[in-house]
């Protein structure tokens, strides 16, 4: 973290910034991956949790006062079942070795089982939601039928 920001100061970065890196397990370094001038890609997970980063924002570019920490709810999931249905066909069209998974992961049939599952206590939909579904028809649309 301490890093990170040494570096955007160093940008004279205004904004926000999302920083990734990857540590190596071997050595305990962290490696940069990429720095992205926008909000995360798991931007919706934080605002079912409770955390709405784009209204703090706002808020704070607008001269309002912000909390200092905001509540959030734990437990909360966020689920993206086209992401759940490339992973159940990558699990059983391809061998583990093939995937490079490496030490403890679920069997074929544990990956199927939570496929099949229904939704737990706290599970959120990435895109489905009942409120606005037009983002999830066109994305499956896209899926299905491919095209814009």
């Amino acid at each position: 973290e301490a890093a990170g920001i040494r570096m955007l100061d160093e940008l004279d970065w205004q904004g926000v910034a999302m920083i990734e890196c990857k540590l190596d397990l071997a050595t305990g370094r962290h490696s940069l991956m990429e720095i992205n001038g926008r909000l995360w890609g798991s931007l919706q997970l934080a605002i079912d949790a409770g955390v709405d980063f784009p209204a703090l924002l706002v808020a704070c570019a607008s001269g309002n006062s912000v909390a200092q920490r905001a509540p959030y709810r734990v437990g909360v999931r966020s689920r993206w079942f086209w992401g759940d249905v490339d992973h159940l066909y990558m699990r059983m069209t391809k061998s583990a070795r093939a995937l490079h998974l490496e030490g403890a992961f679920p069997s074929r049939f544990e990956v199927i089982r939570e496929f099949l599952s229904l939704p737990r206590r706290g599970d959120r939909g990435e895109i489905w939601r009942l409120r606005d579904p037009a983002p999830a028809l066109l994305e499956m649309r896209r899926r299905l039928f491919g095209g814009r």
